[in-house]
């Protein structure tokens, strides 16, 4: 059975699992001294990053009784054809549908449920002086100057943004509690990059992959290689600058999986690049790195999401859907 946590990854993730559990790929667990090294004859030109169409983050909120169930929430940050960058709210459970946060500032309320003995919850934002990173990122999530809070069963159970805590502050006078815990779970970036040509299409991003784990960059790079080499594109997988996955020959290998460790522990990244090189019209590019709990334990499943890690999942576009 899928847990409801599991249904907090779109379906692309869910299907690439899938190709892994049906043994298309196989997995090569490397030891922490050979994973994260650079690899100086493979350095390739830098090109403009891809576009980043939207951003969707999820989150699971454990609420201080133990009887009550974990909130999923999940916040995405698009482009607008018309303004600003958008901002749409699902939640509190994973079949919950999106609603999208027309006003820059403003609150939202959704009722209870008694089905699923969801209590009713409180949305509050203010974008009005958000502030975004440098043009080059092209990213829709704001950098800072902004506030996405979440109020259920008078706790918080969801802050966002750097002035989250301040507006916490003075709006509850610091009477309310938190949650047990709030834990971002999964992370989708969808992008827009041009077929490999000589040079790189490289998209980042900065995530945790554990609580209280310290923030890393993790970038993802496509290229086709060098002279001498025509046609041979590549593909890799850096973290805080250092080369962790290294796959060629990617009309080949368009699906693999390998095993890095990241803070001593061990994450996954698998990519599924079928879709990009065979569909008509193209479809897109899939890139995930999802953490473990244990290292002993499996390639993660859809039936072990009863305890997910976090994951970070890149889709990247030929064009703008």
């Amino acid at each position: 059975m899928v847990s409801a946590s599991s249904l907090l990854l779109p379906s692309s993730v869910r299907d690439l699992a899938s190709c892994v559990s049906d043994g298309a790929v196989r997995v090569a667990c490397t030891s922490p001294a050979s994973t994260l090294t650079v690899s100086s004859s493979s350095s390739t030109t830098s090109s403009p990053p891809p576009a980043t169409l939207s951003v969707a983050i999820s989150y699971r909120a454990t609420p201080q009784a133990p009887s009550s169930p974990p909130l999923l929430l999940r916040l995405t940050w698009s482009h607008s054809r018309h303004g600003p960058p958008t901002l749409s709210f699902a939640g509190p459970t994973a079949s919950s549908p999106a609603v999208l946060l027309r006003r820059r500032r403003g609150t939202y309320c959704l009722p209870s449920s008694t089905s699923t003995h969801i209590p009713p919850l409180a949305l509050f934002w203010d974008l009005t002086a958000a502030r975004y990173g440098p043009a080059s990122s092209s990213s829709p999530e704001p950098a800072s100057g902004f506030y996405v809070v979440a109020v259920a069963s008078a706790e918080v159970v969801l802050a966002v943004g750097d002035l989250a805590a301040e507006f916490i502050k003075a709006k509850f006078e610091g009477q309310i509690p938190w949650a047990r815990s709030i834990l971002p779970v999964s992370r989708t970036d969808r992008v827009v990059a041009a077929a490999p040509r000589p040079g790189a299409a490289v998209h980042t991003a900065r995530v945790r992959f554990g609580e209280g784990a310290p923030e890393h960059e993790v970038a993802v790079g496509c290229c086709r290689a060098g002279a001498g080499r025509p046609g041979e594109e590549e593909l890799w997988v850096s973290v805080d600058g250092k080369r962790a996955v290294h796959a060629r020959r990617l009309r080949w290998n368009f699906r693999g999986n390998q095993t890095v460790f990241v803070d001593g522990a061990p994450v996954d990244v698998l990519w599924d690049l079928h879709g990009w090189w065979f569909q008509d019209p193209p479809g897109c590019a899939v890139v995930m790195l999802r953490a473990r709990s244990a290292l002993e334990s499996r390639l993660w499943l859809e039936e072990e999401a009863s305890a997910p890690g976090f994951a970070l999942l890149v889709q990247a576009l030929r064009t703008p859907p």
